[in-house]
């Protein structure tokens, strides 16, 4: 009899899977823009075709290219990569400063902090604030996952615009998050 607790579900992996995907984007959009340089836009889609397959499994294809084509599909594999750091970022933040806040956070509660006065009440207040923010990041990093994916296999049209406003949305909000800093 197989224990279901002890072994991760299909729904975990997938997560686990998307997680991993996203930080693997930095490094190989940084190849591929090499690789265009270098012209070889067909090294550009065996190593895609090797992080699909992991993705996705067997049946990935991504589309064949040129090398302005690779190099401009590497960048905006970059930049996705980027915005899956940036995420990665908030989770690790989002839980050092939500569930586990009160470890961290050593000095008097001011009479402004989320759920002050007491401790005890900020600390629920920034779990409470934090679980939700947490979820919702893991499904972006799912969703960021799924775009590029879309974007390599090249096979709807409204990808490569989609892309494009991500990232530029992701660099808005991270420099207005660094701004805030």
């Amino acid at each position: 009899m197989t224990d279901t607790l002890t072994r991760p579900t299909t729904e975990s992996r997938r997560r686990g899977r998307s997680v991993l995907y996203g930080a693997l984007l930095l490094p190989v959009g940084v190849l591929t823009m090499a690789d265009a340089i270098l012209g070889e836009p067909e090294t550009a889609v065996r190593r895609w075709r090797r992080l699909l397959a992991y993705r996705l499994g067997a049946t990935a294809a991504p589309r064949a290219m040129n090398a302005g084509q690779a190099f401009g599909y590497g960048l905006l594999s970059a930049l996705l990569g980027l915005t899956s750091v940036f995420v990665m970022l908030l989770v690790v933040l989002a839980v050092v400063r939500g569930p586990f806040w009160g470890f961290v956070e050593h000095g008097p509660v001011q009479p402004g902090t989320w759920g002050g006065p007491t401790r005890a009440g900020a600390w629920t207040a920034h779990a409470l604030i934090a679980v939700p923010c947490i979820i919702a990041f893991l499904f972006a990093l799912r969703g960021i996952a799924a775009l590029h994916t879309l974007l390599v296999q090249g096979a709807r049209r409204w990808v490569l615009p989609a892309t494009i406003v991500l990232g530029v949305a992701s660099l808005l909000f991270f420099w207005s998050w660094l701004q805030q800093l």
